[in-house]
């Protein structure tokens, strides 16, 4: 009996460790990046990923790195086999579609964005991000979606009204956006 209490304590000590390597491993590697080591980050964030494999953070810390490292087929390749292992992370889908943005590949990034709206609809902030990402392209449809996608949400969301105000001048949106801005319906353009 005194022998398994010290079997189980050098098991809990030896995994304790690992983790705690790991965690040496990812402060180092951070380090290295910050001061834009990228190169050098990589392999210490890979060797904390193999102590703590299960770990989603030390997973994404890899891709991010390697993302930075304009390595973005590796990044869209590693962010989808990472979100099939942690469906609970949608860190990963970013990551996946600013690496296809990187590459030009605006209707892979726009369908990647919209799973994400999909898996999250009610996640208001991150709907704003893409919508001010999708504005910023001149992607009206893309745009649209999103806008429509947050009136769902919040049916009061003056940029998501404004948004398709500005798409269709026209339209019931244009005029809710001018009420509530207390705005003349035919400046909203």
């Amino acid at each position: 009996m005194k022998y398994v209490g010290i079997i189980i304590l050098i098991i809990f000590l030896a995994s304790g460790c690992s983790s705690t390597n790991a965690d040496r491993l990812t402060l180092d590697a951070l380090s290295r990046f910050d001061e834009g080591r990228i190169e050098d980050a990589l392999p210490l964030f890979e060797a904390a990923l193999h102590k703590n494999p299960n770990n989603p953070e030390y997973l994404y810390n890899l891709l991010y790195a390697k993302l930075r490292n304009k390595e973005f087929e590796a990044v869209i390749k590693g962010s989808e086999e990472a979100f099939n292992r942690h469906p609970r992370y949608l860190e990963f889908l970013f990551l996946k579609a600013r690496a296809q943005r990187e590459m030009n590949r605006t209707e892979e990034a726009i369908e990647t964005y919209r799973r994400i709206v999909i898996l999250n609809p009610g996640d208001l902030k991150t709907l704003q991000t893409l919508l001010s990402e999708a504005t910023e392209h001149g992607l009206r449809e893309e745009s649209a979606f999103l806008a429509r996608t947050m009136l769902k949400a919040d049916p009061s969301n003056t940029t998501a009204l404004r948004i398709l105000a500005e798409l269709d001048s026209s339209s019931w949106h244009a005029l809710v956006y001018a009420y509530l801005m207390k705005e003349d319906p035919g400046s909203v353009q």
